[in-house]
């Protein structure tokens, strides 16, 4: 090796070499940067200091005057290697490019914390070139997967972890932080997937996988199922102080029957059972459902309907279980979820039940016992977690026993039956749900709400309502329609004959009351009493002259 001193152009100030031969005090090369006297003299006086040799290898800091008068002192990260024979320093400038050897100099224990970070037992280290190919997985990372050290590199990181995402940040250059990510049936993980750049350029992602011990785990889980449930607690009772939501709300009625049917909604809302709602055509049957999932431990969870009634026999399967990606002709190219897999978490109400075709019938109950739904088309199913709750106003036990509807597949469903009165056994309901109704129209058509006079509580009491509430609605929207917009009139309802309804109990020209029996004029009179007191039976008693348990003896006769 030559003796002489090979000075560099004074503007390569960035790295510098300095070569010693053993047994000789002066460098017999100086490089780049080490040119420069007052660098070789700081770094031969740090070496002189360390007593130790260098052996494999040691990493400090330097501090010399900056090539500028009055620029102060410029850090310089020395790598310093030999043996019996040689001894070699490179001498760097500090900074972000340098910030790994910065970080290796002036921690002593350097080495040690970048040993944690790759064999964390909490943090799993995974790396992936451009081309998605795996460079390094953490030892804890192998061990969760099952390979053998070593054997995940250079392979596609798609086959080496389910899921994998580490291509997609490494080719498009976008962080993914704070990503839950599936590692098996029961195993969710959180993952942060950073890209990494070389001179500007995306050269490959580092993902960051979260381990910990089970038991910590399951304290995490409880705690965030306690959270979850506190937060619909407190979401209810807000819901409650604001008016109620549309469910709560749309079970107008203070009747026996009503009242009963709301008891019944509390004590199995929160239960993990299938429930069953019987009742007539138009009597409320999907209210019921909305207040069985509002009510419920998962009110903020979806709630999926499916009326099977509405929907030809052909597109039900497609509707219900969903079809994978070129299932059938003119189904979407990438396929589409069934409602069953979008009600997970939460409800599935089936609306008529009753009309589902016999050999779908067979594969929903096979969901429903071992919770697992197969799109069309697919080889494989998926675990679903959901409530289903069933309506319908058919006679199931008529269509059993006539073979049209399995008897194993009603226990599936009947975990609990709630039936929902009709109208005619609630009237006491009716103005109630005719001040709701006529409420709702007026506000959605910017309208003003006429006053209801006297006699309309009665002639609506004496209707049959074969179509129940559904078909009152429509009667109150129909005669707000045209009333004269101050005064809703026993007229504005009776001005064509219904053909669903039963015929009047007088002529039109009569008193809305002068042809009804004295027992049904009572029951009238307590009626719009009841209404001109917005639904208060006990300013309604008093207003008559009556008693409390009167008044509940004539509307529970009637």
């Amino acid at each position: 090796m030559p003796s002489a001193v090979h000075d560099q152009p004074a503007e390569n100030r960035f790295l510098g070499v300095l070569v010693w031969q053993c047994g000789v005090s002066e460098p017999v090369a100086r490089l780049g940067l080490a040119a420069d006297p007052l660098v070789h003299a700081a770094v031969a006086e740090a070496l002189r200091s360390r007593a130790q040799g260098l052996g494999g290898g040691v990493l400090f800091h330097v501090d010399v005057p900056a090539p500028c008068e009055g620029a102060g002192m410029v850090r310089c990260v020395v790598v310093a290697l030999g043996d019996d024979a040689v001894q070699v320093a490179i001498v760097r400038t500090s900074g972000e490019a340098a910030a790994l050897l910065d970080f290796v100099a002036a921690v002593p224990f350097a080495f040690a914390i970048l040993n944690m970070f790759l064999t964390n037992p909490y943090q799993a280290i995974t790396v992936a070139d451009r081309e998605g190919l795996m460079r390094y997985i953490s030892p804890v990372h192998e061990r969760f997967l099952g390979l053998e050290p070593g054997a995940a590199i250079g392979r596609p990181a798609e086959d080496v972890i389910p899921n994998s995402r580490l291509p997609q940040v490494a080719r498009s250059g976008k962080a993914e932080i704070g990503d839950l990510q599936q590692f098996g049936p029961d195993v969710t993980r959180i993952v942060n997937r950073v890209p990494v750049f070389e001179e500007g350029a995306v050269v490959g992602a580092v993902g960051q996988v979260s381990f910990s011990g089970v038991e910590a785990l399951n304290r995490l889980q409880q705690r965030l199922n306690q959270l979850r449930d506190e937060v619909r607690h407190y979401k209810r009772e807000l819901s409650q102080l604001k008016g109620g939501g549309a469910a709560a709300a749309a079970l107008v009625g203070s009747s026996a029957p009503m009242l009963r049917l709301s008891r019944e909604i509390d004590a199995v809302a929160r239960l993990d059972v299938p429930v069953l709602i019987l009742g007539e055509s138009g009597s409320g049957k999907e209210l019921v459902a909305q207040a069985l999932h509002a009510r419920g431990r998962d009110a903020d969870a979806p709630l999926v309907s499916l009326n099977l009634a509405a929907l030809p026999a052909t597109l039900i399967e497609s509707e219900l279980f969903g079809y994978q990606a070129g299932a059938f002709t003119g189904g979407r190219k990438q396929g589409q979820p069934g409602k069953l897999e979008q009600a997970e978490g939460g409800t599935l109400f089936l609306d008529e039940v009753a009309d589902i075709p016999m050999e779908i019938q067979v594969k929903l109950l096979r969901v429903l016992e071992d919770r697992q739904v197969q799109r069309l088309g697919a080889t494989e199913g998926r675990r679903i977690n959901f409530r289903i709750v069933a309506a319908t106003h058919r006679d199931l036990r008529a269509l059993i026993d006539s073979g049209r509807f399995r008897l194993d597949l009603f226990y599936r469903l009947s975990g609990v039956v709630l039936q929902v009165p009709a109208l005619r056994q609630r009237v006491e309901d009716i103005p109630a749900l005719v001040q709701r109704f006529a409420q709702s129209f007026c506000e959605r058509n910017g309208i003003p709400l006429p006053r209801i006079a006297p006699g309309v509580m009665g002639y609506l009491a004496q209707q049959s309502w074969p179509g129940n509430v559904r078909q009152l609605r429509q009667r109150v929207e129909e005669a707000l329609v045209f009333c004269d917009g101050r005064l809703l009139n026993v007229e504005d309802f009776a001005r064509h004959q219904d053909p669903l309804a039963r015929p009047a109990q007088q002529p039109m020209e009569q008193s809305p009351h002068a042809a009804m029996p004295l027992k049904s004029l009572e029951h009238a009179a307590i009626l719009e009493a009841i209404a001109r007191n917005g639904g208060n039976k006990k300013r309604a008693a008093q207003e008559l002259g009556i008693s409390r348990s009167y008044l509940y003896k004539v509307l529970g006769g009637a």
